[in-house]
């Protein structure tokens, strides 16, 4: 079992997650993990924030049964598997806005550090206030809190991760500038096996648990990947309900 060492709540919807696990300190800024509560839970990809000698941090966001699962019952995990992905192409590029929101500010930050520690300018943008004093930690050189989506001038490279669509506008308004995205996908086996990560990159396939997280923005099939959003969408929706009735089960015996 590995142990939840800490929890912070960040507003209703998002948690800051320290979790003891040895084998993930090696992390390397852009990988992720599996996390899997119970034995029987939904195994959940997430971002590593940051590692320290013991384990790691993340950012969970709570949107469906198994993360107010996480959230409501927490104090352990069944599984912990990773650290997974490959990790972000860390290089000299120049000025580099990052574009984040929901989960993806976890690898925002990570990627961010990495980029600055390599002298990047670091312009990282974001949508939600809830993350206002968590990053006012960060030493980039821009942290910019948005309303509308804007175009920033003389960008050497873009990078975007935690909204399909949020990535492709990005892309649209980018069009000769290099992008690098993280597709939000369904992840099942996080190893290649399930196929459930397929996504169209240029002429071909990939699988965004092996071959990313990371790929070329312009490469990828937006409207594809997006469409796939729904999937199991009314499968999510039974899950939470039963989920909820069962949490109200319990508030009104205690």
């Amino acid at each position: 079992m590995f142990k939840i060492l800490s929890k912070e709540f960040l507003g209703e919807r998002f948690l800051v997650l320290r979790i003891y696990a040895p084998h993930i300190s090696s992390a390397k800024a852009g990988q992720f993990v599996i996390l899997q509560l119970k034995e029987d839970s939904e195994r959940i990809p997430v971002f590593v924030l940051e590692t320290f000698q013991d384990g790691f941090s993340c950012i969970i966001e709570v949107v469906g049964r198994s993360t107010l699962e996480i959230k409501e019952e927490g104090e352990e995990f069944y599984y912990v598997g990773g650290p997974l992905g490959k990790p972000f192409p860390a290089n000299y590029y120049g000025k580099v806005v990052i574009y984040s929101k929901n989960w993806g500010v976890a690898s925002a930050i990570s990627v961010g550090r990495a980029l600055k520690d390599m002298g990047n300018h670091i312009t990282l943008v974001y949508f939600e206030e809830v993350f206002t004093d968590i990053l006012k930690k960060e030493k980039f050189d821009e942290i910019i809190l948005e309303k509308e989506l804007r175009a920033y001038k003389d960008v050497d490279l873009v990078i975007t991760v935690g909204d399909n669509l949020l990535s492709k506008s990005v892309s649209e308004m980018y069009p000769s500038v290099r992008h690098i995205a993280v597709p939000k996908v369904y992840m099942l086996c996080s190893v290649g096996l399930c196929l459930s990560c397929r996504l169209k990159v240029g002429d071909g396939y990939s699988l965004a648990c092996t071959d990313g997280p990371w790929f070329d923005a312009h490469s990828i099939d937006w409207e594809e990947v997006i469409k796939k959003e729904d999937t199991y969408k009314e499968e999510e929706k039974i899950a939470l309900e039963e989920y909820l009735k069962k949490l109200a089960r319990k508030r009104i015996s205690a």
